[in-house]
């Protein structure tokens, strides 16, 4: 790596650590839904902790016990396993301790995501544009605020993908990711076309052992947990996946006859299809990209923290197709730096401000086009990168 490069690694981080500090510290909240009309900082790493004190005073983690151990909290939605091990662990300090020490971990995840990134990289030109996924990304913002582990989540599929691509064992970081989100088995079938038979095998009795402990003890929490994916039908001003979309459009907006079964062949159809390039073709990183952004189209409540699972995504083909910035912004690659710009940058929430005389509300009670606008912009960069990923595997 040369001076020239370093340099600008610096200025890059400077201005993630300028824009993290100014997202702690309060003062870009209207940019976001969550942090304007949610319960406050740090509300989701609260879920996590109240877990663990839940569990050292001997009660159920998913007991709503908000304000006991914390100012405020969301329920427990996750796995037993990240209740009572970080959640235990974070109890030995005072929750917003606790919570900085939280966003700390995270930031050496980043820089660990960096090293690997650069690892990748043939030049340092391509290294550079590789880098900024990982410094500058709103929803990277809006995770840290709200204390989230999407992006545990996001960084160890993001090592197992490596993995896979340099044959090294952190391609079983994968064991892990699903402990700490379930959503990380959207990936299972590019494991099984790999013929990692092994790992997925283990890692099912991983989630079997570390959670059926629990449940023994809390044989209620069962159902609490599953509840996480009912199939609900509705829209939020915080859910920016397809699901939503599609309930505003098709069923408040147009009232079309058997909304669920058009739904149901729509994810259905872009199932199989992502099955068939997955079995089809081998390229690892086309495929991973393929079934994070499928995940976006059937998930029933996607958060804008959420997309931080597309940070690895947009660096992984930076590195793959060895881009430069003119290589980036030629015909065949343009799609990347805009679908970027769609998904990196924050949602329209803010806008309501000009038109709504300085007051945040839900956005869906707000004008249709807004809207459906607001709703819309981040899925759509999603379904410009799925169908852009299919050009490229043929």
């Amino acid at each position: 790596m040369n001076k020239k490069t370093k340099i600008i690694l610096i200025i890059l981080f400077c201005i993630h650590l300028i824009l993290l500090t100014l997202v702690l510290s309060n003062k870009l909240n209207s940019l976001f839904n969550d942090a304007t009309l949610r319960k406050g900082k740090a509300a989701d790493f609260f879920a996590v902790y109240q877990a663990g004190n839940n569990i050292l005073e001997g009660k159920s983690l998913y007991l709503d016990t908000e304000g006991i151990s914390t100012p405020y909290s969301y329920p427990y939605r996750y796995l037993p396993f990240i209740g009572y091990s970080i959640g235990v662990l974070f109890n030995l300090l005072a929750p917003f301790t606790a919570y900085y020490l939280w966003i700390f971990i995270n930031e050496l995840l980043l820089l660990f995501n960096l090293y690997l990134t650069w690892k990748l990289s043939k030049s340092n030109k391509t290294f550079i544009l590789a880098s900024i996924p990982w410094f500058i990304f709103s929803p990277y913002l809006l995770e840290m605020y709200m204390g989230q582990c999407s992006f545990l989540m996001t960084s160890l599929i993001f090592y197992s993908i490596y993995g896979l691509i340099n044959k090294s064992k952190l391609i079983y970081s994968y064991l892990l990711a699903p402990l700490v989100k379930p959503n990380a088995l959207i990936l299972s079938p590019l494991f099984l076309r790999l013929k990692k038979f092994k790992l997925l095998l283990l890692n099912a009795l991983i989630i079997i052992l570390t959670s059926s402990i629990y449940f023994l003890f809390f044989k209620e929490d069962i159902n609490i947990f599953l509840k996480n994916f009912s199939d609900s039908w509705y829209s939020h001003g915080g859910n920016l996946g397809f699901k939503s979309l599609y309930y505003l459009i098709f069923i408040r907006y147009l009232n079309i006859p058997l909304p669920r079964l058009w739904f149901f062949g729509f994810i259905i159809t872009f199932g199989l299809m992502t099955l068939y390039f997955t079995f089809k073709y081998k390229d690892i990183i086309l495929t991973y990209t393929l079934w994070i952004c499928y995940f976006f189209l059937i998930y029933k409540d996607v958060w804008e923290h959420h997309y931080v699972l597309l940070m690895p995504v947009f660096s992984l083909l930076i590195v793959k197709y060895k881009l430069t910035i003119n290589k980036l912004f030629s015909k065949k690659f343009i799609l990347i730096p805009i679908t970027f710009l769609l998904i990196s940058l924050p949602s329209i929430f803010a806008l309501q401000y000009f038109f709504n005389t300085g007051n945040y509300v839900e956005p869906d009670t707000l004008n249709p086009l807004y809207v459906i606008s607001y709703h819309s912009i981040k899925i759509f960069g999603v379904m410009i990168l799925y169908f852009f990923s299919i050009n490229l595997i043929k």
